[in-house]
C-alpha cells in the first residue's frame, strides 16, 4: 500500500490521515445511499413475491386444479400446471430476496456500524491522547533551570507516558483508516458480484422450469387455437340454425295466415290416419336397436283435469313411442341431451374432454327433473273437445286419463296430431309394446377401435348380450373348467377359463399370482374388449388341453385316469376337499401338464415364445407360459441371441461409454429404417407385442405379469414404442394398465415429449393420460 510510507509523526502523516478521513466520510454517505436503495429493492422483491403468490391464488380460485363444472369447462385441471410454475417462480424470488438481504444489506450495515464506527471512535481517542500529550509537553518544556529534580523526573515520566499513548492512538487511527481503504477495494465488489450471481441463478432456475413447460405450453396453445376455431364454427352453425328456425317460423306463420288447416269435424284416429307421417315408422324401428331419437318436441297448453286452467308444458315425442312433458319452462328434452353430448364428444380441442364432462353433468341435472309420461300404446286421438269451442285443441284418450291439449297454431296442431297418430299406429301394427326392451349400452371403451380398426367384438355386435352369454358360447365354456358344473358365473382372468362359484373360491385361495378371479355379472368394468377377445381366442376347451394334457392323453387311449396321476378330475357334486386337491395339483404343482421333450439342438422355450409373440400366435404363447417351470413372460431379445448378434456389441460390453450414445435418435439401425422396432436389443416380449399392434397379445402378457415399464437398451418402455409407432390405441391401453409416462429414455425424453416431437397430439384423451400418469 502506498499510504503511510513514513510512519513518523509529521505534517505529511497528518495530511494523509486527514485525506483518508475525508474519503471515509464520503464513503459513509455513499454507503447510506446504497443501503437505502437495497432496502427499496428488497421491498420490491417482497412485493413481487407476494404478487406472484396472490396471482397463483387467484388462478386457483378462478378454477385451476378444481373439478367443479365451471372449473372443468374453462380448463382448470390444465391451468393447475401453470399455477405450480408460478408458485415455484415465487419461491425462487423469495430466495433472491434472502440473498440480497444477507449478501448486501447486512454487509453494508455491518460496514457502517462496525468498520466506519471504529474510525470514528479511533479519531476521538486520538484527539484525547493528542491533547494530553500536548499538555504534558508544554509543562515539561516550561520548567526553569532551578526546578527540583524530582519534579523534572515526574514531568518527564508524564511526558513519556502521554507520548506513548499518543503514538498508540495515532497508529490505531491509521490502522482503522487503512482497514476502510482495504475493504472498499473488495468488500463492495464481492457483495455486488454475489448479488449478480444470485440473479443469474434466479433467472436460470426460472428458465429451467419454463423450458420444461415449453412443450406443454405450445401444446395447450395449439389446442386453444383449435378450440377457438371450433367455437367459431359452432357459432356459425348456431347462427345458421337460428336463421333456419326463423325462416321456418315465417313459413308456418304464412301457412296459418292462409288458413291451411283440415276440417275439425274428423273425430277418430282412422280419419286422421289418412295423413300419417311416413318418416315416423323408420324412427320407431331404429329404436329397437337402441337408438332413441326425438320425433317432435315443443310447447303445448295443457288443461288441468282438476281446476280446468291451462298451463304451458314442454312435450317430447320420441322414437320409443313415449310422449312425456316437463313441468318447468326451458327444460331440454332427452333428444337434446343426446345431441349436445354428441357434439361435445366430437370436439377436437384439448379442453374437449373437460367440456364433455361438464355437458354430461348438466345433462344429468336436467334429467333428474321430474316429467310425466303419456302412455300411447292403448290411446286414441281426437280433434274435437267436449266442453270448449277453442279451435286449436285436440285430445289424447288413454284408458286412465284424457289429456286436453292446445297448440299455438293450426299447423303445429296438425303436425302433433299426425305424428302422435303415426306413432300409435306403428306401435299397434308392429307390436312394439311387447318387443321393446331396454338394450344395455356397451361401455364407451368397448366401442373404441384398436390399431387395426374395428374389433371383432364390435363387428359381431354381441356386446349387447350379457357377458355371461357371450363367454359361454366359447367351446367348453358352457361348464366349469374344473368340475364341469353347468352355467359357470365366474372366471380366472389370467388363466382365461370359466368357473363355478365353488371352484372360484378355491382359485381365489391360490393367490392372484396364480389365478385372478372375477365375476361375470358383478365385475362389469373388468370385461373390456381385449379381455373378451382373449377369452374367445382360448376358452375352457383349449386351456384344459394344456393344463390337463395327461388326462386327455389317457382318455384318448382308453387308460384309467389315475394311470399317471393320483389326482382324478372332480365332478360338480364332489366335496370341496377333492376339488381343492385337484386344482392345487393342476395349477400349482402342474402335475397334469405334458411338457415338451427338448432334444439336443431343439430351440428352448425362450426362443419359441419370442417367435410365437412375433407371429401373433396367442394359443402358443399361452401354452408356453403355462408349461414353463420358470417365469418367461419377461424374456428379452438378449436372452435368445448371443452377444455376437447384439445390435450394439461395443456398447453392451463397455458400460463406461457416455449415456448419450444410447439415445434412440443416435441408433443407426433406427435411423436407417425410421422404425423404432428395428433395434430390438433389450426389448421384452411386451415391446415386441407393441410393435405387432395386437391388443389381445398385449393383454395376455399383462395378465401373466409382464413388466409394463420394462426398458430396452435405449431406455424405451413399451409405451415409448407405441408412441413412436403412432399406435394411440395401444398407448392408451398401456396407460390405463399402469404404464408410467414420466419414465425417460436414454435421450432424456418421456413418452409425452417423444409424442410432441411428432407434432400436435390430436387425440386429447391420449394427451391427458400422458400428462397425468
Amino acid at each position: 500500500m502506498a499510504n503511510f510510507i513514513k510512519l513518523e509523526d509529521s505534517p505529511m502523516f497528518q495530511n494523509q490521515i486527514s485525506f483518508l478521513e475525508n474519503t471515509t466520510n464520503e464513503l459513509k454517505d455513499r454507503c447510506q445511499t446504497l443501503y437505502k436503495g437495497s432496502k427499496k429493492f428488497m421491498t420490491a422483491l417482497g412485493e413481487a413475491f407476494n404478487g406472484d403468490n396472490s396471482f397463483a391464488d387467484s388462478l386457483e380460485a378462478f378454477g385451476g386444479g378444481q373439478d367443479d363444472p365451471i372449473s372443468v369447462s374453462i380448463g382448470g385441471p390444465i391451468v393447475s400446471k401453470f399455477i405450480n410454475a408460478f408458485r415455484e417462480l415465487a419461491n425462487y424470488k423469495e430466495m433472491l430476496l434472502s440473498q440480497v438481504e444477507h449478501l448486501l444489506a447486512d454487509r453494508l450495515m455491518h460496514f457502517m456500524t462496525v468498520d466506519l464506527q471504529d474510525v470514528k471512535e479511533s479519531r476521538q481517542q486520538f484527539n484525547k491522547a493528542k491533547y494530553v500529550y500536548d499538555q504534558a509537553r508544554e509543562k515539561f518544556v516550561s520548567l526553569k533551570k532551578n526546578t527540583r529534580g524530582d519534579i523534572v523526573v515526574e514531568l518527564e515520566e508524564d511526558l513519556q507516558n502521554s507520548k506513548f499513548s499518543f503514538e498508540r492512538r495515532r497508529f490505531d487511527l491509521a490502522t482503522a483508516l487503512m482497514n476502510i481503504e482495504a475493504k472498499k477495494k473488495y468488500e463492495f465488489l464481492e457483495s455486488i458480484s454475489a448479488i449478480m450471481d444470485a440473479h443469474l441463478r434466479y433467472f436460470k432456475q426460472g428458465y429451467d422450469i419454463l423450458s420444461q413447460l415449453e412443450p406443454f405450453i405450445h401444446q395447450v396453445l395449439i389446442y386453444a387455437q383449435q378450440s377457438k376455431e371450433l367455437a367459431n364454427v359452432e357459432q356459425e352453425k348456431l347462427e345458421k340454425r337460428i336463421q333456419e328456425f326463423r325462416t321456418q317460423a315465417e313459413i308456418d306463420t304464412l301457412r296459418v295466415s292462409n288458413n291451411i288447416e283440415p276440417s275439425t269435424n274428423a273425430g277418430s284416429i282412422q280419419v286422421v290416419g289418412m295423413n300419417l307421417d311416413k318418416s315416423v315408422e323408420p324412427l320407431i324401428l331404429s329404436s329397437i336397436e337402441g337408438e332413441v331419437q326425438t320425433i317432435k318436441q315443443g310447447y303445448l297448453l295443457k288443461r288441468s283435469s282438476s281446476r280446468g286452467d291451462w298451463k304451458r308444458r314442454f312435450f317430447v315425442l320420441d322414437s320409443r313411442g313415449s310422449l312425456y312433458y316437463y313441468r318447468n319452462k326451458g327444460i331440454k328434452p332427452m333428444g337434446y341431451h343426446h345431441q349436445h353430448t354428441g357434439s361435445a364428444g366430437d370436439s377436437s380441442g384439448v379442453f374437449a374432454k373437460f367440456r364433455a364432462r361438464h355437458s354430461r353433468s348438466l345433462s344429468f341435472n336436467e334429467g333428474t327433473l321430474g316429467s310425466r309420461t303419456v302412455d300411447l300404446r292403448a290411446s286414441t286421438i281426437k280433434l274435437d273437445t267436449e266442453d270448449t269451442d277453442l279451435r286449436l285443441c285436440f285430445r289424447i284418450l288413454t284408458p286412465l286419463k284424457t289429456y286436453t291439449l292446445q297448440a299455438e297454431n293450426g299447423v303445429d296442431r296438425m303436425d302433433w296430431v299426425n305424428k302422435i297418430t303415426a306413432v300409435i299406429v306403428s306401435l299397434l301394427n308392429s307390436h312394439i309394446q311387447q318387443q321393446h326392451v331396454d338394450i344395455p349400452r356397451p361401455p364407451s371403451n368397448v366401442t373404441s377401435p384398436n390399431s387395426h380398426g374395428t374389433s371383432e367384438i364390435e363387428q359381431t355386435g354381441y356386446r349387447a348380450e350379457p357377458i355371461s352369454s357371450v363367454l359361454r358360447k366359447i367351446p367348453g365354456n358352457d361348464v366349469c373348467a374344473e368340475c364341469s358344473a353347468a352355467e359357470p358365473d365366474w372366471a380366472s382372468l389370467n388363466l382365461c377359463i370359466l368357473l363355478c362359484i365353488e371352484c372360484s373360491g378355491v382359485h381365489r385361495n391360490l393367490g392372484v399370482h396364480i389365478s385372478k378371479v372375477r365375476s361375470l355379472t358383478l365385475d362389469v368394468k373388468v370385461w373390456e374388449p381385449s379381455i373378451v377377445e382373449l377369452f374367445c381366442t382360448l376358452g375352457n376347451a383349449y386351456c384344459n388341453s394344456i393344463w390337463e394334457g395327461s388326462l386327455l392323453k389317457n382318455e384318448s387311449v382308453d387308460e384309467p385316469k389315475a394311470t399317471n396321476t393320483s389326482v382324478p378330475k372332480p365332478c360338480a357334486k364332489d366335496v370341496i376337499s377333492l376339488k381343492e386337491k385337484y386344482i392345487h395339483a393342476k395349477y400349482v404343482d402342474k402335475l397334469l401338464i405334458i411338457k415338451d421333450a427338448l432334444q439336443p439342438g431343439d430351440p428352448p422355450n425362450l426362443t419359441n415364445i419370442w417367435q410365437a409373440v412375433k407371429t401373433d400366435n396367442i394359443q402358443e404363447v399361452y401354452r408356453l407360459l403355462a408349461i414353463s417351470e420358470a417365469n418367461i413372460v419377461n424374456t428379452t431379445f438378449d436372452d435368445i441371441v448371443s452377444i455376437e448378434l447384439y445390435h450394439h456389441v461395443v456398447d453392451a460390453q463397455d458400460s463406461s461409454l457416455e449415456k448419450e450414445q444410447h439415445d434412440p435418435l443416435d441408433c443407426q439401425r433406427i435411423k436407417d429404417s425410421n422404425d423404432p422396432g428395428n433395434c430390438l436389443q433389450g426389448c421384452s416380449l411386451l415391446h415386441l407385442a407393441c410393435q405387432g399392434g395386437n391388443c389381445v397379445m398385449l393383454e395376455l402378457l399383462l395378465q401373466f405379469g409382464a413388466d409394463i415399464n420394462m426398458r430396452d437398451f435405449h431406455g424405451r418402455t413399451p409405451l415409448h414404442h407405441c408412441v413412436a409407432l403412432g399406435n394411440n390405441s395401444l398407448a392408451k391401453h398401456l396407460l390405463r394398465r399402469g404404464a408410467k409416462s414420466s419414465i425417460t429414455d436414454e435421450g432424456g425424453l418421456s413418452a409425452l415429449e417423444r409424442a410432441m416431437e411428432k407434432g400436435a397430439i390430436k387425440d386429447e384423451e391420449l394427451f391427458i393420460l400422458l400428462n397425468g400418469s
